[in-house]
């Protein structure tokens, strides 16, 4: 009769045994969702700053090439920008966000990874929000910080 307790007790001991550590880091976040997030975040930004980019070489091509915009590269940018102004309200909405879960992420065990995504997103969005210097130079800078963008992305994708 007393065989049956037993087989009881050690059947409850055994599933409390394993069930009590998987309820337990169920409950535990490793970072990874956040990174996840910061990894989407980032993606959605970079599409809308590819189309801003894009736009105003566009037009300041064609403000130095087409003699559009009465030929001033100033009122071109302004343009491009203008035209483009549901993208540059998403990536400057979104700004805040990348950079909040930025600080939440940026020592997780991917930091690595995470910084060379926050440095070449840094960059890109300066160069596409806050346009200076010669046509030349943005246009060779617009390429070498989408590539450096897409290149951190995809390093950090293949970790997640």
């Amino acid at each position: 009769m007393k065989q049956p307790k037993t087989r009881f007790w050690a059947s409850v001991l055994l599933l409390m045994a394993i069930c009590l550590p998987m309820c337990f880091f169920a409950g535990c976040d490793s970072g990874g969702d956040k990174v996840s997030e910061f990894y989407d975040t980032v993606v959605e930004s970079q599409s809308h700053l590819d189309i801003i980019a894009d736009r105003i070489y566009s037009y300041w091509y064609d403000a130095i090439y087409n003699d559009k915009y009465l030929g001033d590269i100033n009122i071109a940018i302004s343009s491009a920008l203008s035209a483009s102004s549901d993208n540059v309200d998403f990536v400057t909405s979104n700004e805040e966000k990348i950079q909040a879960l930025y600080k939440e992420v940026r020592d997780s065990e991917l930091k690595s990874e995470i910084k060379d995504v926050m440095s070449a997103y840094s960059d890109y969005y300066e160069l596409v929000m806050n346009v200076s210097g010669s046509f030349n130079t943005y246009s060779a800078n617009k390429e070498t910080c989408k590539k450096a963008l897409a290149t951190a992305l995809k390093n950090l994708s293949m970790e997640l």
